[in-house]
């Protein structure tokens, strides 16, 4: 629906006119040959109080062609529409060049109280004279009222009305970080602002802080002078949730998140028995278990391991809320020796022997007679998947546990032979040296 016309009998001046064609014949609504407005001197101008700053939606140039006179001869060729808002500064809003219509109408956007035609040609029949039937401008008062007001999470209480400016919201989840709301202005041309950021399509969003968040939908009509902010409330619940999760042993894949909740870390070496785990909340009444005990939010706690894969699961619970964090944890088999089997030969000699080995000990010393000249080594690992790489002489040899050697040889009275223990995928090695000594 097109606005109304804001310019009818309103109060009208001009640079000059021709009696008794007055500026305020232009305005009064009627076409007859004698209600026109009518200047002998171009450049020439008329205008128009509006009364107040309206907001300007289109203008209308009725020239004299529509009451009778020949067109294009007695239609304006070039003028234009200003508008201001103190009867001084005038803006150019809308130019007209070389017209030969008998009526010019135009959509327009601007926010004024008074109007000004200003023309630079007149009649195409004597440029010199300005002359029109009707000058309509159509516009409508400043209106900063909201048409629709929503939110993407919760209802508004109570049911949207322009004219109520304070809503509030059901709460939302923690896991809710952030809200669409979704407006429109009664008046298109209108603008709204979020919390001091224009909205754009009909929608922003909202980043929202736990517990009471106001939320402030401003509205500013075109003439920048008449706003109305509308509030929304929305309170963001505490939830169950941990800010921060630290493993004493290796990093936590993927990266922490609060909102993730399974996670893994490196194997651990055989020789980590334990590892502590510091779970942490930002959020006050949180209360932390670690695999059933109580925790200290930032204070560690000792998970033992087993070998193998190790749950550990940090329980974050508040009120009615609750969550489970897990991390999953493998601590590798033993690397270590358990003992060496070592068959000697030599002319006519052969001989056994046994070298039992511990976890804190890694050099050891076997004695047999100067009779032996080669040994075969028989490595028994902890771990029956490790395999066993023998150096002695310069010259080395991998062999699963449990599996004998091929026959080194003992040259000198004091053989030293490494053995490194691994396994495929393990981490680091166990080192040992046993010293073969010949008396």
């Amino acid at each position: 629906m097109a606005d109304p016309n804001i310019a009818l009998n309103k109060a009208a001046g001009a640079s000059s006119y021709v009696l008794p064609y007055s500026p305020s014949r232009a305005v009064d609504g009627t076409l007859q040959p004698t209600s026109r407005w009518l200047c002998n001197t171009v450049p020439a101008y008329m205008t128009v109080d509006l009364g107040a700053t309206f907001v300007i939606t289109a203008w209308t140039v009725r020239h004299m062609g529509t009451a009778g006179w020949a067109t294009p001869d007695y239609n304006m060729c070039d003028y234009s529409l200003q508008g201001s808002n103190n009867n001084a500064n005038w803006v150019v809003i809308d130019s007209v060049v070389n017209n030969t219509a008998a009526i010019t109408s135009r959509s327009i956007v601007g926010a004024y109280r008074y109007v000004k035609l200003n023309v630079t040609k007149g009649l195409r029949v004597n440029p010199q004279y300005a002359s029109l039937m009707d000058l309509e401008i159509n516009g409508h008062p400043p209106n900063a009222n909201l048409s629709s007001l929503a939110i993407s999470s919760g209802s508004l209480t109570p049911t949207f009305n322009p004219a109520v400016l304070a809503y509030t919201t059901a709460n939302v989840p923690y896991g809710t970080s952030s809200i669409t709301v979704s407006a429109a202005a009664a008046d298109a041309t209108s603008t709204i602002i979020v919390n001091g950021t224009v909205m754009t399509g009909g929608q922003s969003t909202v980043n929202l802080n736990v517990g009471a968040n106001t939320i402030n939908v401003l509205v500013k009509a075109l003439d920048g002078v008449t706003t109305k902010n509308y509030t929304i409330i929305v309170e963001r619940e505490q939830g169950a949730i941990i800010s921060n999760l630290v493993i004493s042993s290796g990093a936590l894949n993927p990266t922490f998140s609060s909102n993730h909740l399974n996670y893994t870390t490196q194997n651990v070496v055989y020789d980590i028995k334990s590892v502590t785990v510091t779970p942490a909340t930002n959020i006050a009444g949180c209360a932390i278990k670690v695999n059933g005990n109580t925790a200290t939010s930032n204070q560690p706690s000792t998970v033992n391991l087993n070998v193998g894969s190790n749950t550990i699961n940090i329980a974050v619970t508040n009120g009615a809320a609750s969550q489970t964090y897990t991390i999953t944890v493998v601590r590798e088999n033993s690397l270590y020796l358990d003992r060496v089997n070592l068959a000697y030969t030599g002319n006519r000699f052969t001989y056994s022997d046994v070298a039992h080995m511990n976890q804190a000990t890694f050099n050891y010393t076997a004695v047999v007679s100067l009779k032996a000249s080669s040994v075969v080594i028989m490595p028994i690992a902890e771990d029956n998947g490790a395999s066993v790489t023998i150096t002695s002489n310069g010259s080395s040899q991998t062999v699963a546990s449990s599996v004998a050697s091929s026959a080194i040889s003992l040259p000198n009275a004091v053989n030293t032979i490494s053995l490194v223990v691994s396994k495929s995928g393990a981490i680091g090695t166990k080192n040992y040296t046993l010293s073969i000594n010949r008396v």
